[in-house]
Formats: structure tokens, C-alpha cells, sequence
């Protein structure tokens, strides 16, 4: 009985929830910011089309720099058609020519809102105090303060510009719901609820509204009027709560895709130069095998070269070995022929001076027999005298006479004797000095002919050396050129050595990346090839001005995807892609082959038609194709709103929830 009094009671608490929330709903809440960028504002954008909606404002002020939210008003203003205005109020908001006072996202809105919105967006260069000036009194409907954290002149700006507002104004204030030390913003808004009517959201940084005016529209009333009721207001709060995420969520997936397709980028740059190191290494392994082979060539003509070199040596030592012995024999045939030489210098000299002796005997006896030859000349010069003296004395006898004839007569024929004796010993000397100096002339020779000899000895010896020299050098050479060699080949390898390890090192960072990006996507819960495929026919497709996916316009298709239908997936992991996929096929509202003869254009892509439920949950399902003829997809996501803002496939939504609730399928 207590379990049903407690259903009872919650369901009489929804019932008095309900009123009030319809009182409240309008189309504008449901719509999506063009302008999506990181602002404490985006989480607020669908209760600010809600408000512009609700107040109809003519004017509206923004006070300090917030390009999201001023693109927002401008943007509900125009899809409203209002005759509105938007000012943004900010020093520096004018474009400098330099750009130097603006960000990248400021620049973006200015440009964005002088474009699109001309007739409705207004930038002031001044100070919100000076901007008082420019607006009448009782001109403006809605007014947005932009302070910051830590500034507490919330009470002066909102005095100094009370008089500008209208008897319907409302004043929006941002970040009331952050406590960080130094943040009084919430202390003002506290301050100035006891004054006003207002309404607090606490979802993002939180937001105050506060009704300034006297006269608030029937919206604003009921809004207002919820605050006295605790679970009104906390059912209001989470609405525009629900709906502020998923501006937030759209900005993450916006965010991720670009990431997304960044990595792509990346990861292609990554496989190119993957690809690149793979070309290079395979070159430097033709330059390696190009250096083994060059080696090995390098190798055998080193071989083949120290063989002729050690043959070549061998040769040269049995010549160097000859040429010694007949070194040898040469000095040994030297010293003899110096030996005889010396020999026959000395018997020469013997023999020279036992001819000088003989001949200065020979000379001595010739200077002895002219002696005797005079003296005996003088006998007979004295014996003639004599003779003569004896003739005329007449006292010598014949016999006498005939003596003396007889004595001069073998005096004479001795003379003759000596005269030829000295004849053959001067004979004799001459041919003794003919002699030696024949023997001087052969010693002569002799000496020429050993000098020549040593000369004929010295150059083998010269030759020797010239070859040993020759050979030393030539070993050297090629020593050289095989340290040369081996260097480069030694240079060679360990370039090829730091390559593949480069390369490696490389492919191993590139593997890296790409696992921490799939773990990335895989904690996002996104699945890496569906994201790409999302990404990629995002990049192929036009946006739509609610920021819908990509339609397959690169298809002859005669099927056209509703305008108005949120073209994407949700972002699902693999398991959860696998299991809803058997869901759909195990479902009576799926017929594969209808569904591929329907849509021809599926029927034709191979990749989708192997697997038609799959390309229904990701794609068909949000181009408003029908997974059988029993289903509608595009009225059921048309007709339940709340489907087609949580980004749940229809027939997976209708399958889990929507035939419990009994809702309708077809129109």
C-alpha cells in the first residue's frame, strides 16, 4: 500500500509539474546556435532564443566583449523577423587595422555578424558608461552584463542604466554559479533578487534573469511565477540544463571532428613519410647489397692482389737471393782479382827493380868497359906514340911491332865484345822498361775493371733496392687503398645502421600516436571508423544552418534527406554499434531487402549494402529512410521532439522505449 500512495503521489506531482511546463514551452528552445565557440554563454543559447521569443524585444544590449551570445540574439531575431536591434557595447570592439585588440574568435564574430546580421548588429567602441548616452530612455528590452568574476560593480552599472530599460526589461547575468576565491558575482545577483523577480540557472557557469521592468510579457510571468514552486523550477532548470548540453555536446563533436580529421591529417602526413622512410630504406638496402657486392668485388681483387703481391714478393726474393749470391761471388772474385792484382803488382815491382839493378849494373859495367875502352884508347894513343917513337928511333924490333899489332888488334875485338854486350843489356833494359810499362797499362786496366766490376756490383744491389722500395710502396698503396675501402664500407653500414634504426624509431612513434588515438577515441567513446566516415562525408557535404551532418550528396540518389532531420549518430563504440545492430536485424519493422530495393543508392555501394541494418543505425535512420514499410522514420523524429534532440537512432528508440510509451509510428 505504501508503494502505491508513493506512485500516486509522484504522479500527482507530475501532473502540477506539467501545466507549468507547458505554459513555458516554445519552438525557439529547441533550436541550435550557428555560431558555436567555448563561452560561458553557449550552455545558455537556448534559453536566450527562448527569451527573445518570449520578450520581443526591440532593443538589446550587450555590455563587454561576448560574441556568442550577441550572434545568438541576432540570430533569433532574424529567424523571428523582428524589427530588432543588437548593440554590443565593448572598448576595443571595432576591428583595429592591425587586429591587435581582438581574438580570433572575436574577429570571427565581427565578421560573421557584419555579414549575416548588418541591419541588426551594432558594434560600440566605448565604455559602458559612455554608452548610456547613446540609447533613449525606456529603449531597452533586454540587457546582458558581461563582467567579470571578480568585478563588483554590478549595482553601479545596473543603476547607472536602469533608466535606459523598458517597463518589459529584463537583465541577463552571467556566472552566478561559480564560487572560485575572488568571484562576487553571486553576491550581486543574491542582492538583487530581493529586489526584482528572477529566475537562476545553474547548469555551465550559471545564469541569473532578472526583471528590471514593471510590466513583464506572460512568459516572463509564468517564469517568474515557478519559483515559488521548488520542482517547477528544478523541472525548468533542467530542461534548458538538457538542452544547453547538447549546444555543448554539438561544440565537442564539432571539436572532436575537427580533431579528428587534424589526426587524420596528421596521420597521413605520418604514412607518407612512413612511406618515404620505407623508399629510403629500401635504397639504402640496394646501396647496401650495391656495397656488399662492391665489397666482396673489393675483396677478391684484394685477394687476387695479395697473391700477385706475395708471388710478386717471391719473385722479388729469389731475385734479391740471386743477386746476393752474386753479390758474394762478385766481392769474392774482387778480392781474388785484388789479391792477383796486388800479387802481380808486387812481382812486377820485383821484377822492375831487379831490372833497374841490372841495369844499373849493366850501366856501371858500360861506364867501367868506356873506361877501360879510353884508358886502353890512351894505351894505344901511347903505344902508337910509342911505336911511332920507336920507328923513328928505330931501336924496336918487327917482332915487337907484330906483338903490339896483335895486342891492338885483340884489343880492339875486345871493345867490339863490350860494344855488343852493352848493345844487348841497353837492348835488354829497353825491353825491360817496355815491359813495365805494359805491366803499368794492365795494371791500369785492371784497376778500371774492378772499379767497373764494383760499379756492376752496386747497381744489382741498386736494383734491389729500387724493388724493395717499389714493393714497399706498392704494399703501402694498397693498404691504403684497402683501409679507404674499409672505412667507407665501415661509414656505409653505419649509416645504414642509423637509417633502420631511424626508421624505426619512426614507424614505432607513428604506431604510438595512432594507438593513442584509437584509445582516445575508444574513451570517448567513439568509434574510429564511423567517426572517420562521418568526418570524411562531413568534408564532402554543406552544412546546414542548424549545424545537421552531412548528407550523401556525392550519390546519384534519388532518395532526399528531410531538411529538418538531424543527420548523424550518436557517438557509440564498437559493442555498443555490434548490439544495436542485431537489435534492428531482430526487429519485425526491419526488412533488409526492402529496405535495399527502396533505396537504390544503398543497393549500389558494396560496402553499405554487405551490411544494411548497420548503415541504417549510423546514417539511414537520420536521412529519414525507413527501415521497413511499417515504420516512418522522419514522422516519428518529426512528431517526438524530444528523439530527435537526443540523437537516438528512431527504430532503436521506438524498440527500447517508445512502444512501452505507445507512441505512433506513422502518420
Amino acid at each position: 500500500m505504501s508503494q502505491q500512495h508513493h506512485v500516486a503521489s509522484h504522479a500527482q506531482q507530475e501532473l502540477a509539474i506539467k501545466p507549468s511546463i507547458n505554459t513555458l514551452a516554445q519552438g525557439s528552445m529547441f533550436w541550435q546556435p550557428e555560431f558555436r565557440r567555448a563561452s560561458p554563454w553557449l550552455e545558455h543559447t537556448p534559453f536566450l532564443f527562448w527569451l527573445v521569443e518570449a520578450l520581443q524585444p526591440r532593443q538589446c544590449v550587450g555590455l563587454g566583449r561576448e560574441g556568442v551570445a550577441h550572434l545568438a540574439l541576432c540570430q533569433a531575431i532574424g529567424r523571428l523577423r523582428l524589427n530588432a536591434h543588437c548593440f554590443l557595447v565593448a572598448e576595443g570592439a571595432a576591428l583595429e587595422k592591425d587586429g591587435s585588440k581582438l581574438s580570433s574568435i572575436e574577429k570571427e564574430a565581427q565578421e560573421i555578424a557584419s555579414e549575416q546580421y548588418p541591419t541588426t548588429s551594432h558594434w560600440l567602441n566605448t565604455t559602458p558608461t559612455r554608452a548610456i548616452q547613446q540609447f533613449d530612455e525606456e529603449s531597452i528590452d533586454l540587457l546582458l552584463l558581461n563582467v567579470n568574476a571578480d568585478d563588483d560593480s554590478v549595482d553601479y552599472l545596473l543603476d547607472r542604466w536602469l533608466s535606459r530599460l523598458s517597463p518589459q526589461g529584463v537583465v541577463l547575468l552571467p556566472g552566478i554559479a561559480r564560487r572560485d576565491p575572488g568571484c562576487n558575482v553571486f553576491r550581486a545577483f543574491e542582492a538583487l533578487r530581493a529586489r526584482y523577480p528572477n529566475f537562476a540557472f545553474h547548469h555551465g557557469d550559471g545564469l541569473g534573469v532578472i526583471a528590471v521592468g514593471q510590466q513583464p510579457t506572460m512568459l516572463l510571468h509564468n517564469l517568474f511565477s515557478t519559483v515559488d514552486s521548488a520542482a517547477s523550477s528544478r523541472v525548468i532548470q533542467d530542461i534548458f540544463a538538457r538542452l544547453g548540453r547538447s549546444c555543448r555536446d554539438k561544440l565537442t563533436t564539432q571539436e572532436q571532428r575537427v580533431m579528428v580529421q587534424q589526426l587524420e591529417d596528421r596521420l597521413a602526413v605520418q604514412q607518407e613519410k612512413w612511406q618515404q622512410a620505407e623508399d629510403q630504406q629500401a635504397s639504402l638496402s640496394n646501396q647496401l647489397a650495391t656495397s656488399d657486392s662492391e665489397r666482396s668485388e673489393m675483396k677478391k681483387r684484394l685477394a687476387s692482389q695479395e697473391e700477385r703481391f706475395a708471388h710478386e714478393r717471391g719473385r722479388l726474393a729469389e731475385r734479391v737471393s740471386s743477386l746476393e749470391e752474386f753479390n758474394h761471388e762478385l766481392k769474392q772474385e774482387l778480392m781474388r782479382q785484388r789479391t792477383q792484382s796486388e800479387q802481380r803488382e808486387t812481382e812486377r815491382r820485383e821484377q822492375l827493380h831487379n831490372s833497374e839493378q841490372a841495369l844499373a849494373t849493366v850501366k856501371e859495367e858500360q861506364a867501367k868497359l868506356v873506361q877501360e875502352l879510353e884508358s886502353k884508347d890512351q894505351a894505344l894513343e901511347k903505344a902508337q906514340v910509342d911505336i911511332k917513337q920507336t920507328v923513328e928511333e928505330r931501336d924496336i924490333t918487327s917482332n915487337q911491332v907484330k906483338a903490339l899489332q896483335i895486342e891492338l888488334a885483340q884489343a880492339q875485338q875486345d871493345a867490339s865484345t863490350r860494344f855488343e854486350e852493352l848493345a844487348k843489356l841497353t837492348t835488354l833494359l829497353e825491353a825491360n822498361e817496355k815491359a813495365l810499362t805494359q805491366e803499368r797499362e794492365a795494371v791500369a786496366q785492371l784497376n778500371t775493371q774492378l772499379s767497373q766490376q764494383q760499379d756492376a756490383l752496386a747497381r744489382p744491389s741498386q736494383e734491389a733496392e729500387a724493388l724493395k722500395r717499389q714493393l714497399e710502396q706498392q704494399r703501402h698503396e694498397a693498404k691504403v687503398f684497402a683501409d679507404e675501402r674499409f672505412r667507407e664500407l665501415a661509414i656505409l653500414t653505419e649509416l645504414l645502421e642509423k637509417k633502420d634504426t631511424d626508421a624505426q624509431q619512426e614507424i614505432d612513434r607513428q604506431a604510438r600516436e595512432l594507438a593513442a588515438l584509437v584509445a582516445l577515441l575508444e574513451e570517448r567513446g567513439i568509434d574510429y571508423s564511423s567517426a572517420t566516415l562521418s568526418v570524411r562525408r562531413g568534408a564532402e557535404a554543406n552544412v546546414s544552418t542548424d549545424n545537421s551532418a552531412s548528407s550523401e550528396s556525392d550519390l546519384a540518389l534519388p532518395f532526399t534527406a528531410q531538411p529538418d532531420i538531424v543527420k548523424k549518430a550518436p557517438p557509440l563504440n564498437k559493442r555498443a554499434i555490434k548490439r544495436q545492430v542485431a537489435l534492428i536485424e531482430s526487429s519485425r519493422y526491419f526488412d533488409a531487402q526492402w529496405y535495399l530495393a527502396q533505396y537504390p543508392d544503398i543497393a549500389r555501394d558494396a560496402k553499405m549494402s554487405a551490411d544494411p541494418a548497420r548503415h541504417y543505425l549510423l546514417m539511414g535512420g537520420f536521412e529519414g529512410r525507413n527501415p521497413g514499410p511499417d515504420f516512418d522514420s522522419a514522422y516519428y523524429l518529426a512528431t517526438h521532439v524530444d528523439v530527435a534532440q537526443s540523437n537516438i537512432n528512431p527504430l532503436i528508440h521506438f524498440l527500447k522505449f517508445g512502444e512501452k510509451e505507445q507512441r505512433s509510428i506513422k502518420g
